[in-house]
């Protein structure tokens, strides 16, 4: 069959190298699945989006257990450089070279905060609702927590409701992960803008974005390669710039030898590339945590990326299973959603106390509480039916709020720019995170 380059190129010369780098990154499977009119979905890398989703969650699950001593899982807050990186290399795919005009700089926008605002408004909702509860029965929240106070602040709604709250604050407010949406949507506006005023240059402002961002995060930023409601917006530009350049590498010829190797005439056995380049992340992860080395995040995250975008090994297979890809598909529910539930388990562990005189809600973490059950066992039993929950609301959030809020963006972009719907965002994928 015919498969249509990734991007529309504006020359034969140009078109011809799509071409190539098409088949070169596009599964047999895959292409099977095409549709004439847009560009491939990378289903491993979606899957690889739900597993970094589930590592926030263990990350942030305040639960006394084997899973929490975990070295991989006390670093798990770095996977959201994964989700940016990602998010440059798919949002490259999909854009380099259809953002010639103010008209598509505003498309593009538009369905960008359609794929975010939806479920981050009904879930600043509920914590507000929660909070409008704790005023009402203050005994729902921690001794000397205050309503409106503190991370939920009253003065953050407004900023949290049109996604400036990342440098407005001086600590992370409301639904704390929702940082990074906010920083990723400047870094959304940066890559737009940058597309349209260099079109196919645009590495050449991915280099600039991630030399910058970088050096300002080392610099100046106290946090470092942790910063979050300060200077999150660097680091989203950061590792999204490096995923536009990992997307760049890819065009310039990576995915062609990789696609040799992968058939046997490079003498690399793509599983074993795939394994390795798991155990690289997983390993980074554990050791550079909170040390100068994490500033190498992006460029580790950058080649698994590109690795599995070939799709060629039997990891890769596993990720487009079903049950990976459906997690895959509601990562960003996941994402969203999980800090609301996470807080709900201690408000009830909170009211068993009160009600049964256990003590099973305990300091835990950077000043905050966790749940103690006496048993790390049982701990991570709870652990596990977190993340259970976590990905059966998720399953619902997506469908119910997610799907339906990104049509009505859709609809909404093409009514205000005059274009017919591009399946462009139907089929790459998409996070944040």
């Amino acid at each position: 069959m015919t498969i249509r380059p990734p991007v529309p190129l504006c020359d034969r010369r140009e078109r011809k190298r799509g071409d190539t780098v098409a088949k070169d990154l596009i599964t047999a499977q895959q292409a099977a699945a095409v549709r004439a009119d847009g560009p491939v979905r990378f289903e491993a890398l979606d899957s690889w989006r739900g597993l970094a989703a589930v590592f926030i969650i263990l990350f942030h699950a305040q639960v006394a257990s084997h899973v929490r001593d975990a070295s991989l899982v006390r670093a798990g807050e770095m996977f959201v450089d994964f989700f940016f990186v990602l998010s440059g290399f798919v949002i490259a795919h999909a854009y380099s070279g259809r953002l010639s005009t103010g008209a598509d700089f505003g498309r593009f926008m538009v369905l960008r905060v359609g794929r975010v605002f939806p479920l981050h408004l009904v879930m600043l909702i509920l914590f507000i609702l929660m909070e409008t509860g704790k005023s009402l029965a203050p005994s729902l929240g921690a001794a000397g927590d205050a309503a409106f106070t503190g991370t939920n602040d009253i003065l953050a709604i407004p900023t949290n409701v049109i996604l400036l709250h990342v440098g407005t604050h001086d600590q992370l407010t409301w639904n704390t992960p929702a940082w990074s949406i906010a920083a990723e949507m400047v870094a959304y506006v940066a890559f737009g803008l940058a597309a349209l005023l260099l079109g196919r240059f645009l590495w050449m402002a991915a280099v600039a974005g991630a030399v910058l961002s970088g050096w300002s995060l080392w610099a100046f930023a106290p946090h470092g390669m942790e910063s979050t409601y300060d200077f999150g917006d660097l680091r989203a530009i950061y590792g999204l710039s490096v995923g536009v350049l990992a997307y760049r590498l890819a065009v310039g010829g990576a995915a062609r030898s990789y696609s040799r190797a992968a058939v046997g005439q490079g003498g690399v056995n793509p599983t074993l590339l795939e394994i390795a380049a798991i155990f690289l992340a997983l390993g980074f992860v554990s050791y550079a945590y909170r040390t100068p080395a994490a500033f190498a995040a992006p460029f580790v995250f950058a080649l698994v990326v590109l690795v599995f975008a070939a799709e060629r090994g039997g990891v890769s297979a596993i990720l487009r299973t079903r049950p990976f890809v459906a997690v895959g598909l509601v990562s960003f529910s996941i994402y969203m959603v999980h800090m609301f539930l996470v807080m709900r388990v201690t408000n009830v562990a909170r009211l068993a106390d009160k009600l049964t005189g256990t003590n099973m809600v305990v300091p835990m973490g950077h000043g905050g509480e966790g749940v103690d059950l006496g048993n790390p066992f049982a701990g991570d039993l709870l652990v596990l039916a977190i993340v259970g929950l976590t990905i059966a609301v998720s399953l619902v959030t997506y469908r119910a709020i997610e799907q339906p809020g990104r049509d009505w963006f859709r609809r909404q972009a093409d009514r205000l720019f005059s274009r017919k719907s591009e399946s462009v965002e139907r089929v790459a994928p998409s996070r944040t995170a």
